[in-house]
């Protein structure tokens, strides 16, 4: 519906340049979240937007942490990994995890690169992307439920170190069609962008939990590659339901670094 929220959320902010690059990081939460704020300033988001994804993620990740830790003293290990993943996949909007099910649905089809994209595009859900959520939701639930040490600090790090692996994807694709979020954040400087929003996390989580941040760091930036290589191979380059499969994914992996024995 024409200016409802969703054409709030996708509108350009239309600013003066000093007032813009305050701005462009600050699109990140509306990209990343149900915040209504627009995605873009002015016509397409900035590198200054991808480097956003650090700061939003810990935001996100602190979140959590603290809905974990109130949670602590009424409900066992379990039952607070499964609210937190749907408090995260609300704070979301659930678009990471339709992406992430219209990608597998694509990604897994026969035929042209074309008719993957098309797949990709139909709202429907078919067997592949049931399938791919299942396993990723169950993936992250064991990891979540499993941390113990540290576990504030996990949650946050591990929430984190997803959005950055979006960021990198974003930041090391081509588009894969004219339109969407893989040509929205083809600009200049995008992987300055990304690489600033890594080293952020990478930071913040040797600070946190350690060597085991270091290792989740690096988890997530593979998963990002990997993710980017078969997208470039099979559709040729990335959209926006690669982004939102890479974030779900990567927060699996980033859980089950942080869950792994010493």
């Amino acid at each position: 519906m024409a200016g409802g929220p969703a054409a709030r959320r996708t509108a350009a902010w239309r600013v003066p340049m000093p007032l813009r690059r305050l701005l462009d990081p600050v699109a990140a939460v509306g990209l990343l979240t149900v915040v209504p704020l627009p995605r873009r300033i002015d016509r397409r988001p900035a590198a200054a937007t991808i480097a956003g994804f650090a700061p939003v993620g810990l935001a996100l990740g602190g979140v959590l942490a603290g809905v974990d830790a109130g949670l602590r003293p009424v409900l066992a290990t379990a039952p607070r990994a499964a609210l937190l993943l749907t408090v995260l996949a609300v704070l979301s909007g659930g678009m990471h995890l339709d992406g992430l099910m219209d990608a597998a649905d694509g990604l897994f089809a026969g035929g042209t690169a074309a008719r993957r994209l098309e797949i990709m595009r139909d709202s429907r859900v078919g067997a592949f992307g049931v399938a791919a959520a299942a396993l990723v939701l169950l993936t992250q639930f064991t990891a979540l439920a499993s941390l113990e040490h540290g576990r504030m600090q996990a949650i946050l790090v591990a929430v984190a170190a997803s959005r950055v692996a979006g960021a990198l994807t974003l930041a090391m694709a081509v588009p894969a069609r004219s339109d969407g979020l893989g040509s929205d954040f083809a600009v200049s400087g995008r992987r300055t962008g990304a690489a600033l929003a890594l080293v952020a996390v990478t930071l913040v989580a040797t600070v946190l939990v350690g060597v085991r941040g270091v290792a989740c760091a690096a988890a997530v930036a593979l998963a990002a590659v990997m993710v980017t290589i078969v997208f470039n191979r099979r559709v040729g380059g990335i959209t926006g339901d690669g982004h939102g499969g890479v974030v779900e994914l990567s927060l699996a992996v980033a859980l089950l670094a942080l869950a792994a024995r010493p």
